[in-house]
């Protein structure tokens, strides 16, 4: 049985003493799974624009410190999204991440994918719905992956944490379309200008014009998503899949794409707990009280310990409150039957 080690504690008084952060981690021994001079990438989630729950850049100022005086190379990373935003591209992204607090760390923050999305590695994985992933390209330079995610509930996943941090969050733009959408884009021809700026970037040339818009040729499209990230109207569309089980399965595929032959730990943030990600929630506070802290080197164990103490505490499921057509527990089964980890656990508490 895996080891989960949990920390009761509060946002408030994280804010107040993120040492706190550093004696779990000791307790758990991840100062001896890190190496000289290790590349050691904290995958976060800068926040979207108006958000306000985003895990706090001042918690990770002792762990810095730390992996600097190891000596590591610690540096912040994450990837641009589908949906168009402040995190679309590697330049507003990282400008938000600075208005967000996470410069005055003195780290670098590296957007895995590229400027705009479009770099990537094939990572081959033979399981049930891909032979291959399309994972960040900076993936591959990355020694250990500390991924730090901040729980909260998802609209297609029931919740997010850990298993949704590594698969959507470290796979590119391509990767996100391929778990997102069982189709190809559309392109709304009430919003089409007839400009040809999709047209011109497609690589397939996939996109042909249609009288005065433009089409996308299912069979040539490669799922790219460069069209979405570029369309000045906004007009092409994401085809999003209502198969909640099939998400799940794909996401999972991808985390084990992103965690396969990687040294990687995990560590949860359940407080500020809110009904919806931190790309779109705008609440100023979580929507029940704070859990604490929970770590862990497997990222099935530590999501479901997270969902358990949860729903302990709360004596009731609010996963399936919130989201109640989505099957949550599915992401566990299948995570454990490809082998991306085990949902049995012993919990150790932490003084």
């Amino acid at each position: 049985m895996k080891e989960v080690f949990f920390k009761k504690t509060t946002r408030s008084e994280l804010i107040k003493n993120s040492d706190i952060i550093i004696n779990l981690l000791k307790t758990a021994n991840f100062y001896e799974e890190i190496k000289k001079n290790d590349f050691v990438g904290i995958k976060i989630h800068f926040g979207e624009r108006g958000n306000k729950s985003f895990i706090n850049p001042k918690f990770f100022r002792p762990l810095i410190k730390i992996l600097k005086n190891i000596p590591t190379k610690p540096f912040f990373f994450d990837t641009n999204t589908l949906y168009r935003g402040k995190r679309n591209n590697a330049i507003d992204h990282i400008n938000l991440a600075k208005e967000h607090g996470f410069y005055a760390l003195n780290i670098p923050i590296l957007i895995a994918d590229g400027i705009k999305g479009n770099d990537y590695i094939e990572v081959t994985i033979d399981k049930y719905h891909y032979n291959k992933c399309f994972i960040a390209s900076l993936w591959r330079e990355i020694d250990f992956i500390f991924c730090a995610s901040h729980f909260t509930m998802h609209m297609l996943t029931g919740f997010g944490a850990a298993i949704k941090n590594l698969g959507m969050g470290i796979a590119s733009r391509r990767g996100k379309l391929a778990q997102h959408c069982n189709i190809s884009p559309s392109i709304n021809k009430k919003q089409c200008i007839g400009c040809g700026i999709c047209a011109d970037n497609c690589p397939t040339s996939a996109i042909k014009k249609q009288q005065s818009f433009y089409t996308i040729i299912n069979e040539l499209c490669i799922g790219c998503a460069q069209c979405i990230s570029i369309c000045p109207q906004e007009a092409v569309k994401i085809n999003w899949s209502e198969e909640y089980a099939l998400l799940q399965e794909k996401m999972v595929e991808y985390a084990y794409a992103a965690s396969n032959n990687k040294r990687c730990a995990y560590l949860n943030f359940c407080i500020f707990i809110t009904k919806e990600c931190d790309c779109m929630n705008k609440e100023n506070n979580g929507f029940v009280e704070d859990l604490g802290l929970l770590f862990g080197y497997d990222p099935v164990a530590v999501d479901k310990a997270s969902v358990d103490l949860l729903i302990k505490r709360e004596k009731i499921d609010v996963i399936k409150q919130i989201h109640p057509k989505v099957d949550y527990n599915h992401q566990f089964l299948y995570a454990e039957k490809i082998g991306l980890g085990d949902t049995k656990y012993t919990l150790i508490e932490v003084d």
